[in-house]
């Protein structure tokens, strides 16, 4: 199977956005329900996103099928309380692959494309946030060059 990383369009939205709904539905914990309109706000936010200039996406494509996709962003960042320098930093947002097109180094490929988009950009770093819980995940970053740097936690009450 052949897979073209590219440039996302407005066309793929629609795909982006099944497929990530469909994750939400059964990755969420158990305090996380989609709310009743999650198909049209999903579809109103990548429609946004897609036309944001800071704004970068990647789709993973064989045979007119995303495979995945990775949704990024890049920005003048200032620390709270502001006393660092703001600094151009890229966010990656979602990196998605389908069951089916994983193990194939795909997330590797959107994520090394996305870090190409983004050091082009003169960003100085790449950040992101991934399921602490999910070795694959924690093991495709690490590969990618990415370090835990600050632990966000969660309590269920």
């Amino acid at each position: 199977m052949e897979i073209n990383i590219r440039d996302w369009n407005r066309e793929d939205l629609k795909q982006i956005r099944d497929v990530w709904l469909d994750y939400c539905r059964n990755a969420a914990r158990s305090d996380m329900r989609l709310k009743p309109d999650a198909g049209p706000a999903m579809k109103q936010w990548l429609a946004d996103r897609f036309q944001q200039s800071n704004s970068r996406g990647f789709v993973a494509e064989s045979a007119g099928i995303i495979g995945g996709f990775l949704i990024a962003r890049i920005d003048d960042w200032e620390s709270v309380p502001p006393v660092i320098k703001p600094r151009r930093i890229g966010m990656i947002d979602a990196v998605y692959v389908r069951e089916e097109y994983r193990r194939q180094g795909i997330g590797s490929q959107l994520i090394e494309r996305a870090v190409d988009a983004m050091r082009d950009a003169n960003a100085v770093a790449v950040e992101t946030v991934y399921e602490a819980w999910n070795d694959a995940a924690s093991a495709a970053w690490h590969r990618a060059g990415f370090a835990p740097w600050m632990v966000h936690a969660y309590r269920m009450l």
